[in-house]
């Protein structure tokens, strides 16, 4: 049996992009998510990319338990179930304005941060903070399942560790993930095949394993500098591709 260039591209995108959500946190959606959009199309490739993310941020959890910070995890999860649900009560966006909106995100991703306050914010803006970006979070998620470093910013603002912030982003990314499923759907049959979902499932988990192996030893600012180089091509690929549509 064949197996087409795009197939294999996509293995290779999805493995990668598994290890290094596993190793620094956040990462797979923002490496192969406008690749799955412009092979498979938002109907098809935002349920996949769901899939995908949910059995990662499941695999991490249960892995990182004892270590995640639970108060934090469970905080942002309410607000961005809160997020998924007012992103469901919208009507169905078109490809286009799906593929500007990952655009977006994506290029929120590839910017350089602002160096982070020397100060805390009080409680109660951390709390505001935290609440608006799980808010925001869930409605991307629903839509383009990219949610970006919202909430893992919000996280370093009230002064949460990097490591805490990998440990604690994988619960809240199972309730934004399995939510946003719930509501979209899997992928129909006849678009990708079983068998080829099968490999990108096996990709997943290769990737996952290949993650912890890496946490020893990665640097996180390198694999942060690729990971927004990736973002800024990706979303340059999409804003292309609805310029082409829009003048085709």
């Amino acid at each position: 049996m064949s197996v087409s260039p795009s197939l294999v591209a996509a293995l290779l995108l999805v493995l990668a992009g598994s290890a290094i959500q596993v190793a620094v946190g956040a990462g797979l959606s923002v490496v192969c998510g406008a690749f799955m959009l412009l092979w498979l199309g938002p109907k098809t490739g935002v349920p996949v990319l769901l899939g995908l993310n949910l059995l990662v941020s499941v695999v991490a959890t249960v892995v990182d338990a004892r270590a995640v910070l639970w108060r934090d995890a469970l905080f942002a999860a309410v607000a961005t179930l809160a997020g998924c649900f007012v992103a469901s009560r919208i009507p169905g966006l078109s490809d286009a304005a799906l593929k500007l909106i990952t655009a977006i995100v994506l290029l929120v991703v590839a910017l350089p941060r602002p160096p982070s306050p020397e100060s805390s914010p009080s409680p109660a803006a951390g709390s505001a903070g935290i609440a608006l970006a799980g808010l925001v979070t869930g409605a991307v998620t629903v839509w383009t399942a990219t949610p970006g470093p919202i909430i893992p910013m919000a996280l370093a603002r009230v002064g949460r560790s990097g490591a805490d912030i990998r440990r604690t982003m994988q619960p809240i990314s199972i309730v934004g993930y399995g939510a946003a499923l719930l509501w979209v759907g899997w992928p129909t049959r006849g678009t990708l095949g079983e068998g080829s979902f099968a490999g990108l499932v096996s990709a997943t988990l290769v990737g996952i394993a290949a993650g912890f192996g890496l946490r020893a030893w990665i640097s996180p600012p390198r694999v942060i500098l690729l990971v927004r180089v990736t973002a800024g091509v990706a979303a340059i690929l999409l804003v292309a591709s609805v310029l082409r549509g829009a003048i085709g």
